[in-house]
């Protein structure tokens, strides 16, 4: 009976899933650390700001960011652009 839904289980498809799920979220985490360190050079980043850059994992989202924190004059433009 053990063995059963044994055989149902496919190890190397949980293993591409899982490898498929921890590259993306290398992805949205370098992104984020990318979007960080120029709103960083702009001056003081919130914490505010700072957690919701890093808790996003919409890597089209943080796409947007990244271009957003490269053109903004301040963390002021950059949040009001964001509505972060």
């Amino acid at each position: 009976m053990l063995f059963d839904s044994f055989e149902a289980y496919d190890v190397q498809e949980t293993r591409r899933i899982s490898k498929a799920e921890g590259k993306a979220e290398g992805k949205a985490e370098g992104k984020a650390e990318a979007v960080l360190d120029l709103l960083e050079g702009l001056g003081p980043v919130p914490e505010a700001v700072r957690s919701a850059v890093m808790e996003t994992q919409e890597l089209e989202k943080l796409k947007v960011w990244l271009k957003l924190a490269a053109g903004a004059a301040d963390i002021e433009e950059f949040r009001g652009k964001t509505g972060l």
